[in-house]
């Protein structure tokens, strides 16, 4: 029995909390890295000129979601619907290799999910220029990174509630049958 499927409910979620972390353009443009990145992030094929329809955007984002969650549907036991939803930005964010080979990723095999959520802090670099530079640092210019990582990490130890994320990244809260319908998936996947 495969796990942590990405239902419909648990998808709306990551769309509200991914494409709030990520934004949305329809015209190619550098992120912080130098790295070209459209629509919800995507960076896979993009290129200096790129531009895209609201609708094919929205369709690579949820084929884009579907991807990233496949590491997670390979852990052995059903993750709460916290620890889904944060643990897919993570894989959205670093990389499906990245997340996989990362000491989280283990944690959340071994079923040690405060320790899992506690690693997410750490991943608060970016290379510019051939570099790993903190994002804590000012002068690099991507402390978004080290905000993004304290909300899925506080979403993750359950200190936030999806809609308290949410509304830390000015984004509108999920409705209420929504927010009992991923409880639910992960209860009964």
């Amino acid at each position: 029995m495969r796990f942590n499927k990405l239902t419909k409910a648990l998808l709306v979620g990551a769309v509200a909390l991914t494409g709030g972390f990520e934004g949305y353009r329809q015209v190619a443009y550098q992120d912080s890295g130098g790295v070209w990145t459209v629509c919800y992030g995507e960076t896979l094929g993009i290129e200096q000129g790129d531009e895209f329809t609201k609708a094919e955007c929205d369709k690579m984002f949820g084929q884009s979601l579907e991807k990233h969650n496949t590491p997670v549907e390979d852990i052995p036991q059903q993750l709460p619907a916290n620890v889904h939803l944060a643990s897919l930005d993570m894989a959205y964010n670093i990389g499906t290799g990245a997340f996989q080979r990362s000491t989280l990723y283990q944690y959340l095999l071994a079923g040690q999910y405060p320790e899992a959520c506690m690693e997410m802090p750490r991943w608060r670099y970016v290379t510019i220029k051939g570099k790993p530079r903190d994002c804590r640092i000012a002068k690099w210019n991507c402390r978004g990174i080290v905000t993004r990582r304290e909300i899925v990490s506080q979403l993750c130890l359950g200190q936030l509630s999806i809609n308290d994320a949410l509304a830390r990244l000015g984004q509108l809260p999920l409705d209420e049958e929504i927010i009992e319908r991923i409880k639910a998936d992960a209860d009964t996947e």
